[in-house]
């Protein structure tokens, strides 16, 4: 019973990855080069230079 239940689960957990498109293979040390990290890594860098120039001019 309980290993049904597992099973069960799984099943469930797979099915939901599915629909979030997150049933992908993990690529390890290059998941940072998914677009989600080159937007945000962009936009600290801009942030850094837009904060450094403010400075700048006071």
């Amino acid at each position: 019973m309980i290993s049904f239940l597992t099973g069960f689960m799984d099943y469930k957990n797979s099915i939901s990855k599915k629909v979030m498109r997150r049933d992908k293979i993990d690529p390890g040390t290059f998941s940072i080069l998914e677009p989600g990290w080159w937007v945000l890594h962009a936009a600290a860098i801009a942030g850094i230079f837009l904060l450094a120039r403010r400075m700048q001019r006071q």
